[in-house]
């Protein structure tokens, strides 16, 4: 039930359910008392038994609402609006979110029931006195103004109508502002459903209508209605006309506005026949007013309007499933149902009897254009297009004009099929039908050239970019530079086209045509930006293959005529550029200096040349044959020409070639395998070389490069060639005969090959038939004549191997001894005393026995390479003695530079580098000897230490023996390594070096010890008696500290 609120007037008093509409955005109160009579007054009294919180809460009507969804916070808000006077309005309702809400504003949306509390501006504090006289209330749901003229209509008006307690003048002027205002609210209620309600008045319809037409002002109120009668049938006359200038709708509309029409016109017709609207025709014609005429007469319009409107709507409907199968189709599948809407068309045409004006039919037909431009619409999605799905945007927009132009093809021949079997003429406006799908076709275009400019500016294809061709050289980058410019240029263009694409499909913007026109001058500028990057772009370009790599990159932009000039003009170029290659072949051709490789045989050599010079031209050739993309020009045509006549030339060359190598080949080529195996070498003897004869192997290369260009080769040199890999299995097999005696023969020297005489001449015996009777014709050399070879030639050079190995291990050890010191000084430390001879002696002791351990290791490496030749003549012999004294001569050097190296240690302990001083070597300590002032240890002790060093070193290597003596038994010559040693010149000049060193650190030690005869006196008087006498002066206090002073030595 709708609540009460409490509304006092002047001369009555009564209490009504209100709801208002200016405020809310929905609701009407859920139940209307039919009349205000049966209200159920509540008494002041009642009210008081209530707190006034719970006075509130009762009359809160909210749909779901329970007691648990009160809380305190609901209360608060209570509390505020019935103690704050500056609280006016409070709201109660069922936030879909936060659930249920009381607060002090209209909520900002629609909800579905509000129940209201607006309180009176005097009341500054409710309670239950004034409850019921200050405060409205009321619950509303549903439309307001439908809300607002069911209470105008069933509670206000009869209150207002049937008072008789206001003075005649107030009422009059009242009651006709209220007939206009609920005659509008009536309009504008069922106007939002689409319908005509007349608005037919209470007043005065009790009355005789005699009675009633004396009432002047009764008479002029009933006036006013009835003039608003008559505006609302011309309106609903008129609304046909505006119909059918409306551009925008579709068949279905048409259908829908014959539907409604029909319903309007018959509802008015009923409307025109009830009692209410007869009654006050019947007054105002007693009361002789001018309005009725024309008021009955358009009451005849509108019957004979329904009947028009019934008629129309029974064809109309014919119409209405195959144009809903058209609402729903694709641009595709429109122009299959075309026909049956036509032929449909044309028989409302032939058939109807008011829907067959040319106005009406070229109406319905335009239509159906409107409706064919919907379908492609729904079909285009301009954010796809604009967000880069160009591929899928062109096919949607050829599918709409290919749509619409078979619309159009349809409606021609369905036309001319009409001419042909029907007495009644086409006589439609075919301009006007098809003005719009005209224009929306040229939309379509605009679209497609936006779609092809970003595919050209922007590399878009399905909503991806394509990459970002790769351009090689010095201005790649700058090029990439420059189609990233371009694109962030044409971006900004297709930003601004984007800014406006409601009005793109919009056929009667036509604020269209400058926007487009503005984008295509920015194209344009792409156009020459464009340009300008294809001719910097080609100025790197030096081969074919690169120019048509950037044709092929920039060909799908020649669709644009200001670029595909360029582009045109770059393709002449390439082919102007092949043309400079075959001149730059044809002129190689006949030069006669040729550019062999070197490892090409002659005349095969000169052919592959010239195939190599076909090939160079063949692959800009086959470039250029597999641009399809590039269109022919006349230039293109000549290149070819020229192309096919040098390769023409260059085949000819090549054969030309082949016959004088033909005359060169000997034509007994197998009498040239009968030459021995191996040579000795002229060059370096006693090497051996290979025996095979050059000219063969010259031949067999050419046969090789003359098969691989599918050249016959005579049959008298096929007959060695066949046999050219058993030729080369046995060469190689010689090959490694020859190397196994070459490497032995290299790795010694002429001493030592005296070393390897014998051994050499028996290897000699093994391939001396190599050298006479075997020869490249022979059968089974490799079975035994390379393998016996090979096998005495590894035996060998293993021994060799050995012997070298030896020399190597000497040569090792040798450089160990030379290494080893015998003196150790440790840098960081500073000897005291004798501390610096007793480290030195140990030392020597402990060097001494690792170098004769390694001597002996360099006899036991002697004994076993003897052991090789221990078997061989006396030749042989003496060439190992000689070897001996070589090995002997490097351990005695070894030795030498060991002494050597020692002494140079000790001289740079001593004497420095001559980089920087040495460091301490001895502490000599100062000492008072009785009265004598000396060093400890004396010089002459260190003197002797250091200077007897040399002499040490040699004695600690007097017990290694010259291996001579103890390899050959044979008595030596030659004096001992160590006496060799201690005579040698370098050693000596050392031993001087350190001896003078000494000698001047001696002479500084002197020098030093010069400085403590200043302090003799102290160590000289007799302390005693100096005291004594000292004490019988009694010096002053000055001279006393002068005298302490000159006696202080630190």
């Amino acid at each position: 039930m709708a609540t009460a609120g409490v509304i006092l007037l002047p001369g009555l008093k009564v209490t009504v359910p209100i709801a208002t509409s200016r405020a809310f955005p929905a609701g009407v109160f859920s139940s209307m008392p039919e009349r205000p009579e049966k209200l159920r007054l509540i008494t002041v009294h009642f009210l008081l038994r209530y707190t006034r919180i719970s006075l509130i809460k009762e009359r809160v009507t909210v749909q779901g609402l329970t007691e648990e969804l009160w809380k305190e916070f609901h209360d608060e808000a209570i509390n505020q609006f019935i103690n704050d006077p500056g609280t006016k309005l409070m709201v109660a309702y069922m936030d879909p979110v936060k659930g249920f809400l009381v607060e002090h504003a209209i909520p900002p949306y629609l909800v579905d029931q509000l129940t209201y509390f607006i309180k009176a501006t005097s009341v500054k504090e409710l309670n239950g006195d004034t409850f019921l006289t200050k405060v409205q209330y009321g619950t509303i749901k549903g439309n307001q103004i439908e809300s607002l003229l069911r209470i105008m209509m069933g509670i206000y008006a009869p209150i207002f109508f049937e008072n008789t307690s206001w003075p005649d003048s107030i009422k009059n002027d009242f009651s006709a502002q209220l007939h206009k205002f609920l005659a509008n609210l009536t309009d504008t209620r069922w106007k939002l459903e689409g319908k005509t309600v007349l608005y037919i008045p209470t007043e005065g319809l009790k009355l005789a209508s005699e009675e009633a037409a004396k009432n002047k002002d009764l008479v002029q109120r009933l006036e006013t209605a009835m003039i608003h009668w008559a505006r609302q049938i011309k309106e609903v006359l008129s609304n046909q006309d505006a119909f059918e200038m409306a551009e925008n709708s579709g068949p279905l509309d048409e259908i829908e506005f014959w539907k409604n029409r029909c319903a309007d016109l018959t509802g008015i017709s009923t409307q025109l026949d009830k009692p209410g609207v007869k009654k006050i025709t019947e007054i105002l014609t007693l009361a002789k007013s001018s309005y009725v005429g024309p008021f009955l007469k358009l009451s005849s319009e509108i019957k004979e309007g329904s009947r028009q409107a019934e008629s129309n709507l029974k064809f109309l409907l014919v119409l209405k499933d195959p144009c809903y199968e058209l609402s729903e189709a694709k641009p595709k599948d429109v122009p299959a149902m075309l026909p049956k809407i036509l032929n449909t068309i044309r028989f409302i045409w032939v058939n109807s009897e008011f829907y067959k004006t040319r106005e009406r039919l070229t109406g319905i037909l335009k239509k159906i254009s409107n409706e064919v431009i919907r379908r492609c619409c729904r079909d285009i999605n301009l954010d796809k297009i604009f967000d880069g799905y160009v591929q899928s945007g062109l096919k949607s927009l050829n599918d709409s004009i290919d749509c619409c132009e078979q619309w159009k093809e349809i409606y021609k021949k369905t036309a001319r099929l009409h001419h042909k079997f029907s007495p009644v003429g086409w006589v439609l406006d075919k301009s006007s039908i098809f003005a719009q799908i005209d224009a929306f076709i040229q939309r379509c275009k605009d679209l497609i050239e936006v779609c092809e400019a970003q595919i050209h500016f922007a590399r878009r294809e399905d909503g991806e970019k394509m990459e970002m061709p790769h351009f090689a050289g010095q201005k790649g980058p700058e090029i990439a530079r420059g189609l990233m410019e371009i694109e962030a240029a044409f971006e900004r263009n297709l930003s601004q086209l984007r800014s406006v694409k409601d009005t793109i499909l919009d056929v009667k913007a036509t604020s269209w045509h400058d926007d487009y026109n503005k984008f295509r001058a920015g194209i344009k500028d792409l156009e020459v930006m464009m340009t300008n990057v294809i001719s910097s772009a080609f100025d790197t370009v030096t081969t074919v293959e690169q120019g048509v790599e950037l044709l092929d990159i920039f060909m799908h932009l020649s669709t644009r005529e200001a670029i595909r000039r360029t582009i045109d003009k770059k393709n002449v170029d390439v082919n102007l550029m092949f043309n400079d290659e075959l001149n730059a072949v044809k002129k190689e051709l006949t030069n006669k200096a040729k550019s062999l490789i070197p490892w090409h045989p002659k005349f095969a050599g000169q052919a592959l040349w010239a195939r190599q010079l076909k090939r160079r031209i063949e692959r800009g050739m086959m470039v250029l044959d597999r641009a399809y993309f590039l269109p022919p020009t006349g230039k293109s045509e000549e290149v070819r020409t020229q192309y096919q006549q040098l390769c023409q030339a260059l085949d000819e060359y090549i054969r030309k070639t082949f016959h004088e190598w033909t005359l060169t080949v000997d034509k007994e080529p197998e009498k040239l395998l009968e030459v021995p195996l191996m040579c000795r070498s002229s060059e370096r003897p006693p090497m051996l070389d290979i025996n095979f004869n050059r000219g063969l192997l010259k031949m067999f290369q050419e046969i090789n490069y003359w098969e691989r260009l599918m050249f016959e080769i005579p049959h008298y040199a096929t007959n060695v060639y066949n046999k050219r890999e058993d030729l080369r299995s046995l060469r190689e097999h010689v090959l490694l005969v020859v190397r196994d005696y070459n490497r032995i023969i290299a790795a010694l020297s002429l001493e030592e090959r005296g070393l390897f005489r014998e051994r050499i001449r028996f290897l000699d015996k093994k391939i001396h038939p190599g050298l006479t009777k075997l020869t490249w014709a022979s059968k089974g050399i490799s079975d035994y004549f390379v393998t016996d070879c090979r096998i005495n030639a590894a035996k060998i050079q293993a021994m060799v191997d050995d012997y070298k190995g030896a020399n190597q291990e000497i040569s090792t050890m040798c450089v160990k001894i030379s290494e080893l010191s015998l003196i150790k000084i440790d840098n960081r430390k500073v000897y005291e005393n004798l501390e610096f001879d007793e480290e030195q002696a140990k030392h020597r002791d402990n060097t001494a026995e690792k170098l004769k351990t390694m001597h002996m290791e360099i006899v036991r490496v002697m004994k076993k390479t003897f052991e090789i030749f221990k078997s061989d003549g006396q030749e042989v012999q003496q060439h190992w003695v000689r070897y001996l004294e070589k090995m002997d001569r490097m351990v005695e050097e070894a030795f030498r530079l060991n002494v050597k190296w020692s002494l140079q240690e000790l001289s740079k302990a001593i004497n420095g580098d001559g980089k920087s001083a040495p460091n301490p070597l001895f502490r000599v300590k100062v000492c008072l000897q009785g009265d004598k002032v000396e060093f400890q240890p004396t010089l002459k002790q260190l003197a002797s230490v250091i200077g007897g060093i040399g002499n040490q070193l040699t004695n600690s290597i007097k017990g290694v023996n010259r291996l001579p003596l103890i390899l050959a038994k044979k008595k030596s010559n030659k004096e001992p390594i160590f006496s060799v040693i201690s005579s040698d010149e370098e050693t000596k000049k050392i031993q001087t070096v350190i001896n003078q060193g000494m000698a001047t650190n001696a002479q500084n030690l002197q020098n030093y010890l010069s400085t403590w005869d200043n302090y003799r006196e102290i160590w000289e008087i007799n302390k005693d008696m100096f005291i004594k006498r000292y004490q019988n002066l009694n010096p002053q206090v000055a001279s006393f500290d002068a005298d302490i002073a000159r006696s202080v030595v630190f």
